[in-house]
């Protein structure tokens, strides 16, 4: 079979080799969000990174690298303050890419990225409506804070989640068959 017409998955097949592709993947995870690029650059190479673990690694350890990125925001303080309220509704909105696309192995791979990336906006852009209708009260200290997410805030949880999800699949999967082309070499 020749390589146009091979499916992109199982680049890593051993064991082991899956763990280090895993390892690799959620270093790199931690390290782009830790760059302070613009959301586009950022998150259309975070969405790689999952699409690509879950075709080497598969859904149970890209959902790994998935937590990565959004510690990583909450931890250095790069995602904007409004938006820390997100961060467990980013990490689902992760899990919930990975999963589709991996749930949905037997399709085109074109059909699974634009299922997971359509359910990832949808995701992210009903819950920031949702905080941004009725935003959150928290406790700090002896003070109630409500937290609420400016428009112009929550605007990068909605389209550009769609945007940056397909562009993410679209870079991925040049870099697989790259990838796969390169070592049949």
């Amino acid at each position: 079979m020749d390589t146009r017409t091979k499916p992109v998955a199982q680049v890593f097949t051993s064991g082991t080799n899956r763990l280090i592709g895993t390892l690799i993947l959620f270093s790199l995870a931690v390290a782009i969000p830790s760059l302070g690029l613009p959301q586009y650059i950022t998150g259309t190479a975070v969405n790689a990174l999952l699409i690509i673990a879950v075709e080497t690694a598969g859904v149970s350890r890209a959902l790994w690298v998935g937590v990565a990125p959004s510690l990583v925001a909450w931890g250095s303080g790069i995602l904007p303050a409004p938006l820390m309220v997100m961060i467990p509704f980013i990490i689902a909105g992760n899990a919930l890419l990975v999963a589709i696309f991996g749930a949905l192995r037997r399709t085109s791979y074109w059909l699974r990225l634009a299922t997971g990336a359509a359910i990832k906006c949808a995701w992210l852009w009903v819950t920031v409506t949702l905080v941004t209708i009725r935003p959150f009260s928290m406790q700090i200290g002896q003070d109630t804070r409500t937290v609420a997410i400016p428009t112009a805030v929550a605007q990068m949880m909605s389209w550009p989640q769609l945007l940056t999800a397909l562009a993410g699949g679209c870079l991925a999967y040049g870099l697989l068959r790259g990838y796969r082309a390169w070592r049949e070499r």
